[in-house]
């Protein structure tokens, strides 16, 4: 794949677009009941499940620092790449200030629904967010099929967790993440989509080795990660990130009769849904 950005000119309508959709619609704490929250409406696995997310969605410093080192803004990439990978910062920083708001109002439920005192919140949250965690492959195709299938995987937890859960406030506030995790795959979807039609079916070998390597993340930095990430998915009614890999595979579909590829993706389609 001798390729490896789009052009800046294809990459600038689509953040720009997300930003004059999106940004006049934010939220932020003063939004959200916290009076009439009742914590005895919890149960165990749920305020276990709180704590989970709370860990991996205030990651966000070491997440971003990885992204943006793949997408330099300096003189050590070609100048065409250098336009590109600022277009894609204008997007990041962004979704960074959004996801550095769900680790925000996780933390403050914790501490509102007495799930954790401040100093073991605080702790618990310095303890692991110090670990690095690095994208598993490096070629921007493959960071966005990576994090295609992460939002979207995240959004249907956060979904399924808000159906079962009784607690009000806690429910809400599912309920507006999981909209945020809802925009960020459709945006990531948008340019994985765009990435295809540019590289065409070259860039299905690299797509394939995201999939077949793909753990969500922090799989192998947040203690007891395995046992604890079962226990959440039982409290979200048997949740399975898998199931967003079917997302992924749509994606690279429409992508492949966008381009009038679809012949050569289609096989490989079938390869995904295969295994």
């Amino acid at each position: 794949m001798q390729k490896l950005h789009i052009q800046p000119e294809r990459l600038r309508p689509l953040i720009t677009g997300y930003i004059e959709r999106w940004e006049a619609q934010s939220w932020s704490a003063s939004d959200i009941a916290w009076g009439q929250l009742q914590a005895e409406r919890l149960t165990e696995p749920q305020r276990s499940a709180v704590r989970f997310v709370t860990l991996i969605e205030d990651h966000i410093p070491g997440y971003l620092k990885d992204l943006l080192g793949h997408f330099p803004i300096d003189a050590s990439v070609p100048f065409e790449q250098l336009l590109h990978n600022r277009e894609a910062f204008r997007f990041f920083v962004r979704w960074a200030h959004e996801e550095d708001r769900h680790a925000e109002m996780f933390s403050r439920y914790q501490l509102e629904a007495g799930i954790q005192d401040e100093s073991s919140l605080h702790a618990e949250l310095a303890r692991e967010g110090r670990k690095t965690w690095q994208f598993p492959q490096a070629l921007p195709v493959q960071i966005f099929t990576y994090t295609v299938i992460q939002e979207k995987a995240t959004q249907l937890y956060y979904q399924m967790l808000g159906r079962v859960v009784e607690e009000p406030v806690l429910k809400a506030l599912l309920n507006r993440i999981q909209k945020d995790e809802a925009k960020h795959f459709a945006f990531y979807a948008d340019l994985l989509e765009t990435y295809i039609e540019d590289l065409g079916p070259d860039s299905l070998p690299a797509i394939q080795e995201t999939l077949r390597a793909f753990k969500m993340p922090l799989a192998e930095q947040l203690d007891n990660y395995w046992r604890w990430s079962l226990e959440i998915a039982d409290a979200a009614g048997g949740y399975d990130h898998t199931s967003a890999f079917e997302e992924l595979v749509r994606v690279v579909h429409r992508a492949g009769q966008a381009s009038g590829r679809s012949q050569a993706l289609a096989s490989w389609v079938t390869a995904v849904r295969a295994s």
